[in-house]
Protein backbone atom coordinates (compact mmCIF):
# COMPACT_ATOMS: atom_id res chain seq x y z
CA UNK A 1 0.00 0.00 0.00
CA UNK A 2 1.32 3.27 -1.01
CA UNK A 3 2.01 5.80 1.98
CA UNK A 4 0.67 9.33 1.57
CA UNK A 5 2.50 12.04 1.22
CA UNK A 6 1.27 15.22 2.38
CA UNK A 7 2.25 18.36 -0.37
CA UNK A 8 4.55 19.62 2.79
CA UNK A 9 6.12 16.45 2.71
CA UNK A 10 6.53 16.31 -0.64
CA UNK A 11 8.12 20.06 -0.97
CA UNK A 12 10.31 19.27 1.79
CA UNK A 13 11.73 16.20 0.70
CA UNK A 14 12.71 17.49 -2.56
CA UNK A 15 14.07 20.74 -1.49
CA UNK A 16 15.90 18.70 0.75
CA UNK A 17 17.18 16.71 -1.68
CA UNK A 18 18.32 19.41 -3.75
CA UNK A 19 20.41 21.05 -0.69
CA UNK A 20 22.24 18.09 -0.29
CA UNK A 21 22.88 17.63 -3.98
CA UNK A 22 24.18 20.88 -3.98
CA UNK A 23 21.89 22.22 -6.44
CA UNK A 24 21.40 25.38 -4.21
CA UNK A 25 24.62 27.87 -3.66
CA UNK A 26 25.16 28.54 -0.09
CA UNK A 27 23.75 31.83 1.42
CA UNK A 28 21.14 31.58 -1.29
CA UNK A 29 17.65 32.75 -0.56
CA UNK A 30 14.53 30.67 -0.39
CA UNK A 31 11.98 32.69 -1.84
CA UNK A 32 8.30 31.73 -0.41
CA UNK A 33 6.44 32.90 -3.28
CA UNK A 34 8.86 31.60 -6.24
CA UNK A 35 8.28 28.38 -4.41
CA UNK A 36 4.85 28.05 -3.90
CA UNK A 37 4.65 28.62 -8.21
CA UNK A 38 7.16 25.90 -8.30
CA UNK A 39 5.31 23.94 -6.44
CA UNK A 40 1.65 24.92 -7.50
CA UNK A 41 1.11 25.35 -3.83
CA UNK A 42 -0.40 27.54 -1.48
CA UNK A 43 2.35 29.62 0.52
CA UNK A 44 1.30 27.48 3.72
CA UNK A 45 2.64 23.93 2.96
CA UNK A 46 5.82 25.44 1.57
CA UNK A 47 6.24 27.57 4.89
CA UNK A 48 5.96 24.06 7.16
CA UNK A 49 8.37 22.53 4.96
CA UNK A 50 11.03 25.57 5.55
CA UNK A 51 10.49 25.14 8.76
CA UNK A 52 11.42 21.42 9.01
CA UNK A 53 14.84 22.39 6.78
CA UNK A 54 15.30 24.84 9.65
CA UNK A 55 15.30 22.30 12.11
CA UNK A 56 17.27 20.34 9.88
CA UNK A 57 20.05 22.92 10.08
CA UNK A 58 19.88 23.07 6.20
CA UNK A 59 18.50 26.58 5.84
CA UNK A 60 18.18 29.40 8.67
CA UNK A 61 15.96 32.53 8.74
CA UNK A 62 17.90 35.56 8.52
CA UNK A 63 15.90 39.06 9.35
CA UNK A 64 15.03 41.21 6.61
CA UNK A 65 16.08 38.85 4.21
CA UNK A 66 14.19 35.69 5.09
CA UNK A 67 15.13 31.52 4.38
CA UNK A 68 18.71 31.13 2.91
CA UNK A 69 20.62 27.88 2.56
CA UNK A 70 22.87 27.48 5.57
CA UNK A 71 26.77 27.20 4.92
CA UNK A 72 29.18 24.65 6.64
CA UNK A 73 31.78 25.59 8.44
CA UNK A 74 35.36 24.32 8.58
CA UNK A 75 34.03 23.06 11.82
CA UNK A 76 30.75 21.67 11.03
CA UNK A 77 33.18 19.30 8.58
CA UNK A 78 35.53 18.55 11.17
CA UNK A 79 33.22 17.69 13.68
CA UNK A 80 30.86 15.95 10.74
CA UNK A 81 34.58 13.63 9.76
CA UNK A 82 35.20 12.72 13.58
CA UNK A 83 31.78 10.83 13.79
CA UNK A 84 32.03 9.54 9.88
CA UNK A 85 35.51 7.82 10.83
CA UNK A 86 34.29 6.52 13.50
CA UNK A 87 30.90 5.11 12.88
CA UNK A 88 31.91 3.88 9.10
CA UNK A 89 35.31 2.34 10.45
CA UNK A 90 32.56 -0.05 12.87
CA UNK A 91 30.59 -0.73 10.35
CA UNK A 92 33.15 -2.03 7.88
CA UNK A 93 34.27 -4.32 11.24
CA UNK A 94 30.36 -5.69 11.71
CA UNK A 95 30.31 -6.78 8.01
CA UNK A 96 33.39 -8.19 7.76
CA UNK A 97 31.79 -11.37 9.51
CA UNK A 98 28.93 -11.47 7.05
CA UNK A 99 31.05 -11.54 3.81
CA UNK A 100 30.43 -14.40 1.49
CA UNK A 101 32.38 -15.34 -1.79
CA UNK A 102 29.17 -13.43 -3.65
CA UNK A 103 29.37 -10.17 -1.77
CA UNK A 104 33.57 -9.99 -2.49
CA UNK A 105 32.77 -11.14 -5.94
CA UNK A 106 30.70 -7.80 -6.06
CA UNK A 107 32.98 -5.17 -4.05
CA UNK A 108 35.97 -6.51 -6.12
CA UNK A 109 33.96 -5.72 -9.60
CA UNK A 110 33.09 -2.02 -8.11
CA UNK A 111 37.17 -1.87 -7.59
CA UNK A 112 37.48 -2.67 -11.18
CA UNK A 113 35.32 -0.54 -12.37
CA UNK A 114 36.90 2.53 -10.30
CA UNK A 115 39.98 1.73 -11.97
CA UNK A 116 38.78 1.53 -15.74
CA UNK A 117 37.07 4.85 -14.69
CA UNK A 118 39.98 6.16 -13.23
CA UNK A 119 42.04 5.45 -16.53
CA UNK A 120 39.68 6.87 -18.57
CA UNK A 121 38.93 9.75 -16.34
CA UNK A 122 35.58 9.74 -15.63
CA UNK A 123 35.33 11.57 -12.57
CA UNK A 124 31.70 11.11 -12.22
CA UNK A 125 31.83 7.84 -12.58
CA UNK A 126 34.41 7.29 -9.94
CA UNK A 127 33.17 9.39 -7.57
CA UNK A 128 29.85 6.84 -8.21
CA UNK A 129 31.57 3.52 -7.48
CA UNK A 130 33.62 5.56 -4.61
CA UNK A 131 30.44 5.84 -3.02
CA UNK A 132 29.00 2.11 -3.92
CA UNK A 133 32.05 0.68 -2.78
CA UNK A 134 31.34 2.39 1.27
CA UNK A 135 27.96 1.50 1.09
CA UNK A 136 27.81 -1.95 -0.06
CA UNK A 137 30.24 -2.90 2.38
CA UNK A 138 28.28 -0.66 5.30
CA UNK A 139 25.36 -2.55 3.95
CA UNK A 140 26.56 -5.88 5.35
CA UNK A 141 26.86 -5.11 8.82
CA UNK A 142 23.56 -6.25 9.77
CA UNK A 143 22.25 -2.11 11.73
CA UNK A 144 19.85 -0.43 9.96
CA UNK A 145 20.12 2.85 12.68
CA UNK A 146 23.79 2.78 11.95
CA UNK A 147 23.65 2.59 7.73
CA UNK A 148 21.03 5.22 8.11
CA UNK A 149 23.66 7.79 9.86
CA UNK A 150 26.21 7.07 7.36
CA UNK A 151 23.63 7.84 4.50
CA UNK A 152 23.00 11.30 6.46
CA UNK A 153 26.41 12.08 7.05
CA UNK A 154 27.25 11.49 3.77
CA UNK A 155 24.65 13.86 1.88
CA UNK A 156 25.94 16.58 4.25
CA UNK A 157 29.56 16.40 2.89
CA UNK A 158 27.83 15.74 -0.61
CA UNK A 159 26.94 19.61 -0.56
CA UNK A 160 30.37 21.01 -1.17
CA UNK A 161 32.38 20.42 -4.18
CA UNK A 162 33.77 16.62 -5.01
CA UNK A 163 37.01 15.22 -3.38
CA UNK A 164 37.37 13.64 -6.75
CA UNK A 165 37.06 15.99 -9.43
CA UNK A 166 40.83 16.48 -11.15
CA UNK A 167 42.02 15.49 -7.88
CA UNK A 168 44.21 12.45 -9.36
CA UNK A 169 46.73 11.48 -6.57
CA UNK A 170 43.96 11.71 -3.88
CA UNK A 171 42.43 9.29 -5.93
CA UNK A 172 45.06 6.80 -6.46
CA UNK A 173 45.60 6.68 -2.52
CA UNK A 174 41.72 5.83 -2.05
CA UNK A 175 42.29 3.56 -4.54
CA UNK A 176 45.29 1.87 -2.92
CA UNK A 177 43.49 2.01 0.37
CA UNK A 178 40.20 0.57 -0.85
CA UNK A 179 42.41 -2.42 -2.00
CA UNK A 180 44.09 -2.55 1.34
CA UNK A 181 40.55 -2.88 2.71
CA UNK A 182 39.41 -5.26 0.69
CA UNK A 183 42.14 -7.67 1.30
CA UNK A 184 41.67 -7.71 5.23
CA UNK A 185 38.27 -8.12 4.26
CA UNK A 186 38.87 -11.39 1.94
CA UNK A 187 40.93 -12.71 4.68
CA UNK A 188 38.46 -11.94 7.17
CA UNK A 189 40.53 -9.33 9.46
CA UNK A 190 37.90 -7.70 10.83
CA UNK A 191 40.13 -5.39 13.17
CA UNK A 192 42.58 -4.70 10.12
CA UNK A 193 39.69 -3.63 8.14
CA UNK A 194 37.88 -1.89 10.65
CA UNK A 195 41.74 0.55 11.13
CA UNK A 196 42.30 0.34 7.50
CA UNK A 197 39.00 2.48 7.04
CA UNK A 198 39.47 4.73 10.02
CA UNK A 199 43.29 5.87 8.33
CA UNK A 200 41.27 6.12 4.97
CA UNK A 201 38.30 8.64 6.03
CA UNK A 202 41.06 10.51 8.24
CA UNK A 203 42.48 11.15 5.43
CA UNK A 204 39.42 12.04 3.08
CA UNK A 205 38.61 14.45 5.86
CA UNK A 206 41.73 16.21 5.95
CA UNK A 207 41.31 16.29 2.19
CA UNK A 208 37.71 17.81 2.36
CA UNK A 209 39.53 20.76 4.53
CA UNK A 210 42.43 21.34 2.29
CA UNK A 211 39.87 21.99 -0.38
CA UNK A 212 36.66 23.81 1.16
CA UNK A 213 39.79 26.44 2.84
CA UNK A 214 40.89 26.60 -0.80
CA UNK A 215 37.91 27.17 -2.15
CA UNK A 216 37.16 29.75 0.37
CA UNK A 217 40.52 31.25 -0.74
CA UNK A 218 39.67 31.76 -3.93
CA UNK A 219 36.43 33.08 -3.35
CA UNK A 220 38.22 36.07 -1.21
CA UNK A 221 40.39 36.73 -3.94
CA UNK A 222 37.98 36.74 -6.43
CA UNK A 223 35.97 39.64 -4.02
CA UNK A 224 39.23 41.17 -3.15
CA UNK A 225 40.16 41.81 -7.06
CA UNK A 226 36.20 42.91 -7.99
CA UNK A 227 36.69 45.49 -5.23
CA UNK A 228 40.05 46.50 -6.72
CA UNK A 229 38.62 46.83 -9.92
CA UNK A 230 35.36 49.17 -9.10
CA UNK A 231 37.99 50.98 -6.84
CA UNK A 232 40.32 51.81 -10.49
CA UNK A 233 37.21 52.42 -12.32
CA UNK A 234 36.23 55.97 -10.03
Amino acid sequence: MKEYQTKKEMIYQILKEEIFEGKFEFGEKLVISHLSKRFNSSEIPVREALNQLNSDSLIVFKPHVGAVVSTLSSKDIQEIFELRVELEGLATRLAVEQFDEQKLIEVREILDASSLAFEEKDYNKFEKLNTDFHMKIYSYCDNKLLIKTIKDLWSNTNRYPSLFKKNDEHIRQSMEEHKDIYTAILNKDSLLAENYMLKHKARAGKEMLRLTQQDFYKNLDRLFSNHTKKLQKK
